[in-house]
């Protein structure tokens, strides 16, 4: 390999700035040596400067191939007992990095079995004898650029001791992984709403989302690196998740805001999946390329739109949870968009820096929010589903529920059981006086009055249109009796005032049945009883109790 770095020191064009490594970390940023080949057989090399971090093609436009960065560095004997390491965050495509002649570490493959390393990052030890201390030490990093602007392009290699790099490293692996287990755990927690309620169908749509997501970020892992899997089927894989999660989120929001899709917009969603499979198959990596720019400048330039389309609908028509599941997706679409700025080389390098690590910090963020607007909308649906929406009652399916396992409980306890029916005497006549808004004032008033009247853990639902049905555990009959005579003065003993300060009187019949310990009955038996005995009472004494 000697000769390789012969040949560069008669480039034509003078050697880069030296590098002084007296403290650590040392960051190699600035003008290094970079050349390519102009006519390999004759090993002969084309030579520039080059500023580091930045894209070989600044020197060398349109540049494919293999091309050499070179540097030298003195570093300090003060090191000299201190295991040292080179960390590059990233290079496009695959590398091999030689330290005065000597090959120190390898990522990826050249040609012509190229395996493409652009993914992850680079942490080669250096061996303590092949450096010279006080010395200048020559740094040959030979990269393989294939198809699209590479080279090191988003941070400069840095020399540090190898503890801090493994720490480094470390680190970010384990925050990868940490946000791979929450977006898991986020998947598991809408599947699980999903089975509780399966028209729910976004909770589905969101959990397969993190489960694709969780696989894309985990073939950025250094464990995939180190696993020995071909690095370019990785990355087939990559693009094949990328199209399916471009599939799956569209999905997800035109569902979550009852959109319809239109044909165009279903041909760019089935052509976007169906490039992602084809990338997984012998197609030439070149081509690849150009599938994935096409999944992206589609995203971009027809779906993009269309999503902020969908946000100014659902706002427009006031859907709930409109204006803020469109800022929290609108925030994902965003991360979306200057991660493709980014991957093509669009943005400066400190914002690309910058972006790079609040990206996942982002997703997070945007899962959860959307985890807990999933939550919030199953807990309503729960609870629209359990209790009235008017007076906040249980409704009738949820308290026979609740009722039967108050029948089993004072079988353990040996009380009784009263389930009573109240009836608002003559409501369609204060409807027809007033109107409908009084006269849902009225079911109020009466379900507030009954409520003050009972224990937190008795139960109150709503029967039917002015009806109500109660269950209390009792000692007896004479306690069921108090307990009523309480509700029935509750509701009666005053008029409920409208907003415009008229006085309704209120009359009320209660129907009650007791149940005791020795009685088997059932939940549905209780009520037929009860509601029996408030037809009879209402045909015989209206306003009154019935037990």
């Amino acid at each position: 390999m000697r000769f390789i770095f012969l040949l560069l020191f008669s480039c034509s064009l003078s050697a880069a700035k030296e590098f002084s490594v007296e403290q650590l970390p040392a960051d190699l940023d600035g003008d290094w040596q970079v050349c390519r080949y102009t006519t390999p057989e004759n090993n002969r090399y084309d030579c520039s400067s080059v500023s580091v971090p930045g894209p070989i093609e600044q020197t060398f436009p349109e540049f494919d191939g293999l091309a050499f960065y070179r540097a030298t560095f003195t570093i300090s004997d003060k090191f000299q007992h201190l295991p040292l390491a080179i960390y590059i965050r990233q290079i496009r495509d695959a590398d091999k990095l030689f330290i005065n002649g000597h090959l120190i570490g390898q990522t990826g493959q050249f040609a012509p079995k190229f395996e493409k390393a652009t993914l992850y990052q680079r942490l080669y030890p250096i061996p303590s004898n092949i450096l010279n201390y006080e010395q200048s030490n020559e740094l040959i990093i030979k990269v393989y650029n294939h198809a699209r602007p590479g080279g090191i392009s988003v941070s400069a290699p840095i020399i540090d001791s190898v503890h801090n790099i493994y720490q480094i490293t470390a680190t970010q692996e384990a925050l990868l992984m940490i946000f791979i287990g929450m977006i898991l755990l986020i998947a598991a927690v809408q599947i699980f709403y999903y089975l509780a309620q399966p028209e729910h169908r976004e909770n589905l749509l969101f959990a397969v989302l993190c489960i694709f997501e969780s696989l894309y970020l985990l073939t950025y892992s250094q464990s995939v690196l180190d696993s020995g899997i071909n690095l370019t089927s990785i990355f087939r894989i990559n693009i094949l998740l990328f199209s399916i999660l471009t599939v799956n989120f569209f999905l997800f929001v035109s569902y979550f805001f009852k959109q319809s899709i239109p044909w165009l917009i279903k041909g760019v969603l089935a052509l976007t999946l169906l490039m992602g499979i084809v990338s997984v198959t012998v197609l030439p990596i070149d081509w690849i390329y150009h599938i994935l720019l096409a999944i992206q400048l589609m995203s971009v330039l027809i779906l993009v739109p269309f999503y902020f389309y969908i946000f100014y609908q659902a706002n427009r028509q006031k859907m709930p949870y409109a204006s803020l599941m469109s800022q929290v997706l609108a925030l994902y679409i965003i991360t979306a968009v200057i991660d493709f700025a980014i991957d093509q080389q669009l943005l400066p390098l400190f914002v690309s820096g910058i972006a790079g690590l609040l990206s996942p910090i982002f997703l997070i963020i945007v899962f959860i929010a959307i985890t807990f607007i999933l939550i919030h909308k199953h807990w309503l649906y729960y609870r629209h589903a359990t209790y009235d929406y008017l007076t906040n009652c249980l409704r009738r399916s949820s308290f026979e529920q609740r009722l039967a396992e108050e029948i089993h409980r004072i079988h353990r306890t040996g009380q009784s059981l009263v389930v009573a029916l109240v009836d608002i005497d003559n409501f369609k006549q204060i409807n027809d006086e007033f109107n409908h808004l009084v006269g849902d004032l009225v079911l109020q008033e009466v379900v507030n009055r009954t409520r003050a009247s009972l224990r937190d853990f008795d139960l109150l639902g709503r029967y039917g249109g002015d009806e109500f049905i109660v269950a209390a555990e009792v000692s007896d009959k004479k306690n069921a009796t108090q307990l009523l005579k309480r509700i029935h003065k509750s509701i009666v003993e005053n008029p409920v005032i409208t907003k415009d300060g008229q006085a309704i009187e209120i009359s009320i019949t209660i129907g009650a049945f007791v149940a005791e310990v020795s009685d088997m009955v059932t939940a549905l038996q209780m009520i037929e009883q009860a509601d029996q005995i408030l037809v009879n009472g209402k045909v015989n004494q209206k306003g009154h109790i019935h037990i």
